[in-house]
């Protein structure tokens, strides 16, 4: 990689950090191109040559928290595994996260509850972003029915939608209260439910 590019991937990660402090600040309607320029220490001009536009860059930021990360983070580690291990996985490089890097979670969680607000490009992202989810989740829960890892009659799409509504729930009593709730620990708690709930008993494959 040359200097140049170097270069570049610092300002664009400074750049999206900044933007994730001010969202997580000031929420996403009050942030500004040239407020996460001033914060990275850029121009604003530098912001919108990099991402054209406010909504670019939202998209930019979540793709950096979400899909990258799941990319280098999780896919690699369930291939070729069960269907119930490749949804423990999943749920526990979530709980990983949650310890080593916890600022990264909850800019993420404040933009999904402000996707309840009056921002249409805000709100259409995330119904995209769960529809997303859930549906990866079925789908582990899917190819677990199919090799035996999961109980029958196990409902591949109300479980997808309740663990993550339980992943929701989590982290919004975390932002709520956070002195008392420890995001980690109940992430724990819930993998140690998935797998009881789901895991295929001795002799009913």
């Amino acid at each position: 990689m040359t200097r140049q590019a170097e270069r570049s991937n610092l300002s664009t990660k400074r750049l999206l950090e900044a933007a994730g402090e001010l969202i997580s600040e000031r929420g996403y309607a009050a942030m500004t191109l040239a407020a996460v320029g001033e914060r990275a220490g850029y121009s604003r001009g530098l912001v919108t040559a990099r991402f054209g536009s406010k909504r670019d860059l939202l998209e930019a930021l979540v793709d950096r928290i979400t899909t990258s990360w799941n990319v280098r983070n999780v896919q690699p580690r369930t291939v070729g595994r069960s269907g119930l291990d490749g949804l423990l996985i999943t749920l526990d490089a979530i709980r990983v996260q949650a310890r080593r890097d916890p600022s990264a979670l909850r800019r993420l969680y404040a933009l999904q509850f402000e996707a309840l607000g009056p921002v249409p490009e805000l709100r259409a992202h995330f119904v995209e972003f769960h529809r997303t989810m859930r549906s990866d989740m079925a789908a582990f829960v899917r190819r677990g029915l199919r090799d035996g890892s999961v109980m029958p009659g196990a409902s591949p799409k109300a479980e997808g939608a309740a663990i993550v509504g339980s992943l929701r729930g989590i982290g919004y009593q975390w932002l709520l209260d956070p002195e008392e709730i420890e995001p980690a620990a109940l992430l724990g708690h819930l993998i140690t439910a998935v797998d009881r709930r789901l895991r295929a008993k001795e002799g009913t494959s």
